[in-house]
C-alpha cells in the first residue's frame, strides 16, 4: 500500500524597519516577497502564505505579523518558514536562537534563510547560524547608537523631532522640524495656565473645560488629522483628565524651548522607557514662539510643587506653598470651615501632627495674615510710585550693603577652598610616592587616601556653591529692577489672589507669638519678596526722609487712606 506524502505548508516572512530604511531595493518588502516566492517555485513548494511586518524593528519579536505567524504554527497550519536572510527574521541573537534552534524544531517546523544558505533540514550544528545572529545583533546596536547620536545632534540644533506637533502648535509647512503657533489650541493652553495660576485646581478645571466643550488634545488632533489613527477617546471629545492638564502645565516647550531626551529606553532590545535625569536632557531656547510668559510659568511651577488640597468648590487656598514656620521650617496648614465655606487660620504642620515636643503652633488668623500681606504689598507699591527712581536706588543701596559683606565672605572662603584643594593634590601625590617607596603600608595609604579624597570632594562641592552664590550676588541690579517693575503693577491692588501672591512673594515666615512685660501679645511675620528677599520698610525709610518737604511716611499714609 502506497503511503500518502505529507503536504508542505510554507510561510514567507518579510520585515523592514526604520533602521533598514536605507537598505535599498534589495532589502525592500517587495524584493523579499519575490525572492521567497521564486524559491518556492524553484524547489517545487506550494505558494507560501506571506506575513509582512513593514515598519517594525528587528530588535524585538513583539510584531503583529510575526505573532500571527506563530499562532498559525500553533494551529498546525505551517510547517516551513522561509526568510530572505536572518536579519529579516530578527536582530536580537538570543531570541532569534531560541526560535530557530529550539521552538521550531520542537514543533517540526523547518526554517530556511535563503541568502545565508541555512536550512534546518540539513542541521543547525554549524557556526554560521549563531555567528550571523550575533553579527545581526551587533548591527542593531550600532544602528541604534548612530540613530540616537543623529537625533541628539539635531536636537542640539533646536530641531523638533516628534512625530506630530505639540498641542498648541502645528508643524511649519516649510520646515517639519519647526513649530508655529496654532491659534485656537494655543488659546486653550493659555487659559489652562491662567486658570491654574488663579488657584483653580485640576478637578474644577477639567469640569470647566468640559462645560465649555473644549476638545481635549487627542480629540483636537483627530479632528485635524482624521486619517491618522482612530481612538475610543475620540468618542468623548470633551472628556478632559487631570493627567492631560498636568502634562500641559509641566511642558517647557510652551516657553518657546525645544526639549529632547526626557525619557530613554533601557536598551536596544528592551523598549521600555524610563524618565531620564534632567541633566541629560537637551534644552534649546527660543526655537519657536512661546505661548506663555516666563512669569506665568514660574507661578504655575511653584504652585504645582506645593502640597495643595482643593476645597469643595474646586479652589486651592491662595497661600498654598507660601507660608512657613519660623522654627521648624515646615508648612503652615490652613484650616477650612466647611459650614461657613471659608478659611479660618494657619498652624504649624509639625505641631499638628507630632505635638509640642517637636514644635509650637505658630497659629495666625487667615484674615490677619491676609490683611498684613496686602498692606505690605500696597505700601511697597505706593513707595515705588511716590519715590520713582529713588525707590530703586534705595533698594540697591540696601541690598548692596548687605550683599557686599556676604560676597566678600564667600570670596574669602572660595580662595581658601581652592588653596586647600591644591594642597590636597600635592599631599595625595606624596602619599602615593611614600607608598611606592615602602615608607608607609598599603593599608595605611588607603586609609589616608580615603580621608583626603573625601575632604577634597567636599571642598569641590562647596566651591561650586560659593561660585554660584557669588554669581547670584552679581545679579543684584537686574533682580531689583525686576522687582520694582513687578511691584509697580500692584499699586491699586484691593484684594489678594493666588496669582498676585505667587507673582510677588517667595515665602512668608511666621514666628510664634510672644508676650511682653505688660502682657501684650505680638507676632512677627517676615515677607520674602521675589528677586530681593526680606524687605522691612523700616530698614530703608525713616521718619526724617522727605519728598518736596513732606515726610515720606506721611505721604504713604495719605496715599493708603485714599486707596482704601
Amino acid at each position: 500500500m502506497q503511503t500518502k506524502q505529507k503536504q508542505t505548508r510554507p510561510a514567507g516572512y518579510t520585515r523592514l524597519s526604520a533602521e533598514d530604511g536605507n537598505a535599498g531595493e534589495s532589502g525592500s518588502i517587495q524584493t523579499q516577497k519575490s525572492l521567497i516566492e521564486q524559491y518556492c517555485k524553484d524547489h517545487h513548494l506550494p505558494a507560501p502564505v506571506l506575513y509582512c511586518d513593514d515598519g517594525w524593528s528587528g530588535t524585538s519579536f513583539d510584531r503583529p505579523e510575526f505573532k500571527r505567524m506563530i499562532e498559525d504554527v500553533e494551529k498546525g497550519e505551517i510547517d516551513l518558514i522561509i526568510v530572505k536572510d536572518l536579519s529579516r527574521f530578527g536582530r536580537e541573537h538570543v531570541m532569534a536562537g531560541y526560535w530557530i534552534e529550539r521552538y521550531f524544531p520542537e514543533r517540526d517546523v523547518r526554517f530556511i534563510a535563503i541568502n545565508d544558505n541555512i536550512d534546518s533540514a540539513n542541521g543547525l550544528d554549524n557556526l554560521l547560524l549563531p555567528f550571523t545572529n550575533v553579527i545581526n545583533s551587533f548591527y542593531a546596536q550600532e544602528a541604534s547608537r548612530k540613530t540616537k547620536a543623529a537625533h541628539r545632534t539635531r536636537a542640539k540644533d533646536g530641531k523638533y523631532l516628534a512625530g506630530h506637533a505639540l498641542f498648541g502648535y502645528i508643524k511649519d509647512p516649510d520646515d517639519r522640524h519647526r513649530l508655529v503657533i496654532d491659534p485656537p489650541a494655543a488659546e486653550v493652553v493659555r487659559s489652562i495656565f491662567n486658570m491654574f495660576a488663579e488657584g483653580i485646581g485640576y478637578v474644577r478645571m477639567t469640569k470647566i473645560l468640559r462645560e465649555r466643550k473644549i476638545l481635549n488634545p487627542q480629540a483636537y488632533f483627530n479632528q485635524n488629522n482624521p486619517d491618522y489613527y482612530t481612538s475610543d477617546y475620540w468618542r468623548q471629545p470633551f472628556d478632559w483628565h487631570a493627567t492631560s492638564v498636568r502634562a500641559i502645565l509641566k511642558n517647557e516647550a510652551y516657553l518657546g524651548k525645544s526639549v529632547f531626551g526626557k525619557t530613554k529606553s533601557k536598551g536596544v532590545f528592551n523598549k521600555k522607557r524610563s524618565a531620564a535625569p534632567r541633566d541629560e536632557w537637551i534644552i534649546v531656547e527660543n526655537t519657536h514662539e512661546a505661548i506663555i510668559t516666563q512669569e506665568t510659568w514660574d507661578i504655575v511651577q511653584k504652585l504645582m510643587k506645593s502640597r495643595r488640597r482643593e476645597s469643595k468648590k474646586g479652589e486651592i487656598q491662595m497661600f498654598a506653598g507660601l507660608v512657613r514656620c519660623a522654627t521648624c521650617g515646615s508648612a503652615l496648614n490652613a484650616s477650612y470651615d466647611g459650614k461657613k465655606q471659608k478659611y479660618k487660620n494657619f498652624s504649624c504642620w509639625v505641631y499638628k501632627n507630632y505635638g509640642k515636643e517637636r514644635c509650637t503652633s505658630h497659629a495666625i488668623g487667615w484674615q490677619a495674615l491676609t490683611t498684613l500681606v496686602l498692606d505690605d504689598i500696597r505700601r511697597n507699591a505706593q513707595a515705588a510710585e511716590i519715590l520713582n527712581d529713588e525707590y530703586l536706588n534705595r533698594l540697591l543701596r540696601r541690598r548692596a550693603d548687605k550683599q557686599r559683606a556676604e560676597t566678600d565672605k564667600c570670596k574669602r572662603e572660595l580662595t581658601a577652598a581652592e588653596k586647600r584643594i591644591s594642597q590636597l593634590d600635592t599631599t595625595i601625590a606624596k602619599l602615593f610616592e611614600q607608598s611606592a617607596l615602602g615608607k608607609i603600608s598599603e593599608e595605611r595609604c588607603r586609609s589616608m587616601l580615603e580621608t583626603y579624597e573625601a575632604e577634597q570632594q567636599s571642598l569641590k562641592e562647596r566651591r561650586k556653591e560659593l561660585a554660584l552664590a557669588i554669581d547670584h550676588a552679581e545679579e543684584t541690579y537686574s533682580n531689583i529692577e525686576n522687582f520694582v517693575a513687578l511691584i509697580r503693577q500692584h499699586t491699586d491692588v484691593q484684594e489678594l489672589n493666588t496669582q498676585i501672591l505667587n507673582a510677588l512673594i517667595d515665602r512668608i515666615v511666621v514666628h510664634e507669638k510672644v508676650v511682653d512685660e505688660d502682657g501684650v501679645k505680638s507676632q512677627r511675620v517676615d515677607i520674602y519678596y521675589k528677586f530681593i528677599g526680606y524687605l522691612p520698610m523700616a530698614d530703608w525709610i525713616t521718619a526724617s526722609d522727605t519728598i518736596n518737604g513732606l515726610p515720606i511716611t506721611t505721604l504713604l499714609e495719605d496715599l493708603e487712606q485714599v486707596s482704601a
